[in-house]
């Protein structure tokens, strides 16, 4: 299978920012595609649901910083729903449920203001999440409001068309050679090849009923299951090949993993790095991207599968 170049085509759904011209670290290999190129080396660090949670976010940044100030080359990947909280009612004396695990605020409006910025000289980006889909074509989210991209473009404000485009500049997955790809929700569907993720559009979902997203082709597919088979899973690590071999395996979150990550044979993993989860539980993903990796098997705990509060970081070592 041909390697589609890195530079994108011409899109309908280009950012507003990149008809600008405006540039991102990471550029034209990952902002504005569907279908992002991972880099071919250096280490690779995933996170998972946010949903909000500004002390997680700020946390997986100092981990950034610790590995770019250890000398290596770092890229910090988010999968998908930065944004959307719990409503302040949950704050009231005995009104938060242990299902959500440690309690926090809902920072939404101000993380992703700080992400669209920080964005522009670190080595990070996001998956486009079911959440921010919300603003941008997909279905309304009523979680903890009525709708809920509704409420965070009232908090944005006049920033609020500006993140729209910054939305639309995110990728559905990526893909590395070292035999990763990245999605937000798990691998029920794909498209042919990489080519043919470039003309999937992130519009028209707006009246399709959340029960049948994970159905409705391969973006609500990719956005909204929770679980994918095995053949399922091995059709998109195939369809997204760099060359020539089947990728090893997928990462995503989407679900709550209350151990923080689960393995579903050895072409799926799923992450929870932050949201429903408490503190001692949080788990990310270190990646060696100059590695070739063949199952989801690979994965050590202490090293490529690490907590979000333990100490020490590899980077120290």
């Amino acid at each position: 299978m041909a390697i589609p170049s890195q530079r994108p085509g011409p899109s309908a759904e280009r950012s507003g920012s990149f008809e600008r011209g405006e540039r991102r670290a990471l550029g034209d290999a990952v902002w504005g595609r569907k279908a992002a190129r991972l880099p071919d080396e250096g280490v690779l660090l995933l996170c998972t649901d946010l949903q909000g949670n500004r002390d997680d976010y700020e946390r997986m940044k100092d981990l950034y910083d610790r590995e770019i100030a250890a000398g290596r080359r770092c890229t910090l990947a988010f999968l998908g729903d930065l944004v959307h909280g719990p409503s302040p009612e949950f704050h009231e004396p005995g009104a938060w449920p242990s299902h959500l695990g440690t309690a926090y605020f809902d920072r939404s409006a101000e993380l992703i203001l700080d992400f669209e910025e920080f964005s522009r000289t670190a080595n990070a980006f996001a998956i486009l999440g079911n959440h921010e889909h919300a603003h941008i074509g997909g279905p309304v989210v009523p979680k903890f409001y009525p709708d809920e991209a509704a409420v965070l473009d009232e908090a944005l404000g006049e920033h609020r068309a500006r993140i729209h485009a910054f939305f639309r500049s995110w990728p559905l997955i990526a893909v590395g050679r070292c035999g990763v790809v990245l999605t937000h929700g798990a691998p029920r569907s794909t498209e042919r090849d990489l080519a043919a993720f470039e003309a999937l559009s992130y519009d028209g979902h707006e009246h399709i009923p959340l029960w049948a997203m994970h159905d409705a082709g391969t973006v609500g597919s990719l956005l909204w299951s929770r679980a994918a088979s095995e053949l399922q899973a091995r059709a998109l690590l195939r369809a997204t090949s760099l060359d020539g071999q089947p990728n090893a395996f997928v990462v995503f979150g989407h679900d709550v993993v209350r151990e923080g990550i689960e393995f579903i044979g050895d072409e799926q993993v799923c992450v929870s790095t932050s949201f429903a989860l408490l503190d001692a539980d949080k788990t990310y993903l270190r990646l060696d991207l100059a590695r070739r990796y063949r199952s989801a098997r690979d994965l050590r705990a202490g090293e490529e599968i690490l907590r979000l509060y333990d100490l020490p970081h590899p980077a120290a070592r």
